[in-house]
């Protein structure tokens, strides 16, 4: 049998002629009970600002080089592709499972207490989970990545039971898909406003799931390092 776990997620998450999918249950979204604060965000725009042909011409990562704050305008625009709108959410989701959830670390943003927030998506909302911050150990979990001039993070995670439920092993793929979708989506909003952003895929998993106070079963998928 394949030892890799790599090619081995690929073969046993393969679909064929006869293979069924479990499709027993739709699971329920991630909610925080008893958050330390609620940040409301403002509207987001849904028109005007540059066309998107001229923000994809300028579409590449690019980390923050001015080191300014950013306001909860800017957020609120970032996150826009990640709202729940008339049911669903600015990307697709097989089988509308939704296995991504978001979280904000807020560095230097205006109005905002420093910490990580959880982003709920259904009220356009933004959970304080933790008043700490820890930019010293962000960097040395993103492999020495500066974050010097960074004004937020932008951290997806997935919860891949939540596609598993519905599709099997193959779920762990749409996850995947779903992360790229959503990380796509948030790097051309950020753009478009003229913001640096910078995708960071390559991390230590542990370190940014103890950052993050993640529970069991929810991975780190990528951190989007957000500022000016």
């Amino acid at each position: 049998m394949e030892k890799h776990p790599g090619k081995l997620f690929y073969r046993l998450s393969r679909l064929g002629p006869g293979d069924e999918l479990p499709l027993k249950r739709k699971p329920r979204a991630k909610v925080y009970a008893n958050p330390l604060e609620t940040q409301a965000l403002p509207p987001f725009r849904q028109d005007g600002g540059p066309p998107l042909f001229r923000s994809l011409a300028h579409l590449k990562p690019l980390l923050p080089q001015v080191g300014s704050a950013l306001t909860l305008k800017d957020l609120s625009q970032v996150l826009y592709p990640l709202a729940e709108r008339e049911g669903g959410r600015g990307f697709p989701s097989a089988g509308e499972a939704y296995p991504l959830e978001a979280y904000l670390v807020a560095l230097r943003v205006e109005g905002v207490f420093p910490g990580v927030y959880h982003y709920f998506p259904k009220e356009h909302q933004l959970f304080q989970l933790s008043g700490k911050v820890e930019p010293a150990s962000w960097s040395e979990a993103l492999l020495g990545l500066s974050l010097e001039k960074a004004a937020a993070l932008l951290a997806l995670t997935l919860v891949p039971e939540r596609s598993e439920a519905l599709f099997g092993l193959r779920g762990y793929r749409y996850a995947l898909l779903e992360a790229g979708y959503a990380a796509g989506l948030a790097l051309l909003a950020a753009v478009g406003q003229g913001l640096a952003a910078y995708p960071a895929e390559t991390f230590y998993d542990e370190a940014v799931a103890r950052l993050l106070g993640l529970p069991e079963g929810e991975h780190p998928g990528v951190v989007l390092v957000l500022g000016r």
